[in-house]
């Protein structure tokens, strides 16, 4: 009987199927934006990390509502502790010059996720000595072909 009631409470709707019909919306254009960035600050709030990470965006790129930085970098910076390599990804460029500690944390936290952008960044940055990375085209040359190999076997989007 709990499971019966579960399946048609309203939580049960916060999650993926609430998350893939707003993805829906959102790109359905402007109109029914606003109703896109409601269902995934609804489902965001009930712990989902790609509905945060879809919000993030919505947010800083001004869909759905005004765009927003700070509102950006808190629902991107939640997707990314809940584990989606794209929000990491983003939330390490959003900080790369007012957070490089923090800039660099979550572009290594991707690496380890193997998230073909970010591991080709650090191959960047270690080639450079930029983001705190010491200077090494070794490491460089590594990440570099951890990045082209990743790029082949990419994860499907949250």
């Amino acid at each position: 009987m709990f499971a019966i009631a579960l399946a048609v409470s309203p939580l049960a709707s916060a999650g993926p199927d609430v998350t893939a019909q707003a993805k829906v919306l959102m790109r359905a254009g402007e109109a029914t934006q606003p109703q896109a960035r409601a269902l995934f600050e609804h489902a965001a709030g009930q712990g989902g990390g790609p509905a945060a990470y879809y919000l993030g965006l919505m947010h800083k790129n001004g869909m759905g509502g005004p765009q927003d930085s700070a509102a950006a970098l808190r629902w991107l910076e939640l997707a990314a502790q809940r584990g989606v390599a794209p929000a990491m990804f983003i939330v390490a460029n959003m900080l790369q010059d007012a957070d490089e500690t923090r800039a660099r944390h979550w572009l290594d936290a991707a690496c380890d996720l193997e998230y073909p952008e970010a591991l080709q960044q650090k191959s960047v940055a270690l080639a450079e000595g930029r983001m705190g990375y010491a200077h090494s085209e070794e490491q460089a040359n590594l990440y570099l072909k951890m990045a082209t190999h990743a790029m082949g076997h990419r994860a499907a989007e949250p």
